[in-house]
């Protein structure tokens, strides 16, 4: 029987990417947009939720809004859009499938994060405090679910090469932080893809609770300066 996923945020191009990961490995993946699923409204996630009371293998949470604005200048009706696109309505929908999924297979939820989950950047306060309560959800589920066997990870990717990342950083502050990556280059959707798969295999059965980075490198040096 094939295996079904849950592809939160499928138009993104790190989610169109590893749609076409799963495919290939012969997944049922119900994807979901902004159109199809508007995180930041609850009537929507509830009308979601209703449509989608099924089994899924695995749940995967790709969506994120990120809009660099200095702190003193954030509105409540910004914290209460970030958070809710980011964060909440990620932890309520999970609450309202975990308990479908099945448990003697090998289920696996799976956040792509950010390395704004570990550290912080001018203007990032809504992107990276919402990260950070990813890390903490993802770390505190795979305790709570590991009796159920479904294992959570996360995967912060460094600076991949997308329309979101091209949107937020200038030609020149990109040429500046390439030339702090080892790698040498911008990451491709694919390389998160790959990782997507390696912890959705029975090859990572025993890694659980753990934050993946995948940024050529970057961290290894350190804070970077703008």
């Amino acid at each position: 029987m094939a295996k079904s996923a849950l592809l939160i945020g499928e138009k993104s191009d790190i989610g169109v990417t590893i749609k076409t990961y799963l495919k290939k490995e012969g997944y049922v993946v119900t994807g979901t947009t902004s159109s199809t699923l508007d995180l930041s409204s609850k009537e929507s996630v509830d009308n979601f939720l209703l449509k989608n009371n099924k089994k899924f293998n695995s749940i995967i949470f790709v969506a994120a809004t990120n809009t660099p604005k200095k702190f003193l200048n954030l509105k409540d009706k910004d914290f209460d859009y970030s958070y809710d696109v980011n964060f909440k309505s990620f932890v309520c929908i999970l609450k309202s499938l975990i308990s479908k999924m099945p448990t003697n297979s090998n289920s696996s939820i799976i956040i792509i994060s950010s390395l704004f989950s570990s550290f912080g950047r001018d203007k990032r306060f809504l992107y990276s405090s919402s990260k950070h309560f990813l890390n903490g959800a993802m770390k505190n589920l795979a305790i709570e679910l590991g009796t159920y066997r479904i294992r959570v990870n996360s995967i912060a990717p460094g600076f991949i090469d997308t329309k979101m990342t091209r949107n937020n950083n200038s030609n020149n502050s990109l040429s500046k932080i390439i030339k702090k990556i080892p790698a040498g280059r911008l990451g491709k959707p694919k390389d998160i893809a790959e990782v997507v798969m390696f912890l959705l295999s029975s090859k990572s059965s025993y890694i659980t609770g753990q934050e993946l980075v995948v940024d050529g490198g970057l961290t290894a040096g350190g804070f970077w300066g703008d």
